[in-house]
């Protein structure tokens, strides 16, 4: 992308050019990256691409690109550099105060929607409580699908995800949803919320610390340290929820949360040693032991 040729480049040079770039500089899903990148700067949709490859863009578009793509090689994520991701078939907005949620967590959401729909049939309106909201990705989807046959409340310790998780709301027209900025190691939870939840849902920060430095670039020097791991082993949350489960939850309830690879029986032990009923593990898409559904009773 010289500056003799600036400008003759049309959309279709853009994503020939852009996908060999990025997978020489190692970039996963190269095509998909520099489309994005496009439709973010001409403020259009990945089909508009197609429908207008001859169009050449002017060179402030051009001049915009070339800073987007510095960013992605200096591995800040796609997400964070134009603001958004997908999600449940939802957009979402997205800060780097946020964790950029994950198609894994999609299994999280399936098993929650189906719980409550299997096991709150006949309630009127199951309460679900989401633990660590960060954008509001698991509450807002479990909200949209469900609509008024359900409430769920959000929490997290951060601010800024509280803000961004009801600008999110507002974006996917959810009302049955609230946000408030709580820590889960805060008594106040419990004082507030006594036995008023149905199911508790939570992706934790389950990334052991030790283990931190083996992630990618993306991961450790971009997303938010205290969404990522719980500065231990990977299993404090896990206990604080095992802990305050059933202060929070009637007897009736669920809850179900999202593990890392190899935390399936340790977490499964916290819950079992904590004198919870029945408990299922299921596997994501890969394989992998994901999601731990705990029943309270």
């Amino acid at each position: 992308m010289n500056e003799t040729e600036i400008k003759n480049w049309r959309i279709i040079d853009i994503i020939n050019w852009g996908t060999q770039y990025f997978k020489l500089k190692g970039i996963d899903e190269a095509r998909l990256t520099i489309e994005l990148m496009l439709c973010h700067i001409l403020k259009c949709k990945r089909v508009d691409l197609y429908v207008n490859f001859e169009k050449p863009l002017t060179k402030s578009e051009l001049e915009n690109l070339k800073e987007l793509i510095k960013r992605r090689l200096r591995r800040e994520p796609l997400q964070y550099i134009i603001g958004k991701t997908e999600f449940m078939g939802l957009e979402f907005k997205l800060t780097p105060a946020v964790l950029i949620p994950r198609p894994e967590t999609e299994i999280l959401v399936e098993r929650a929607l189906e719980t409550l729909k299997k096991e709150f049939a006949d309630r009127k309106t199951p309460k679900v409580l989401d633990i660590g909201t960060g954008s509001g990705n698991i509450a807002i989807s479990l909200a949209k699908f469900l609509g008024d046959k359900i409430t769920v409340i959000g929490i997290d310790i951060s601010k800024e995800a509280i803000e961004l998780a009801k600008e999110n709301a507002q974006l996917n027209g959810v009302k049955n949803v609230e946000f408030i900025q709580l820590d889960l190691f805060d008594q106040k939870l419990i004082n507030e919320f006594k036995k008023q939840f149905d199911l508790i849902v939570s992706n934790p920060p389950y990334i052991a610390v030790d283990e931190i430095e083996n992630l990618q670039d993306e991961i450790k020097k971009f997303e938010p340290r205290h969404a990522i791991t719980d500065g231990a082993n990977g299993l404090s949350f896990y206990k604080k929820i095992a802990k305050i489960g059933k202060e929070l939850i009637n007897e009736t309830g669920f809850i179900l949360v999202e593990i890392a690879y190899g935390q399936a029986e340790n977490v499964k032990k916290i819950f079992t040693d904590a004198d919870y009923g029945q408990i299922e593990i299921f596997k994501d898409y890969l394989g992998i032991e994901r999601v731990v559904k705990i029943k309270v009773g």
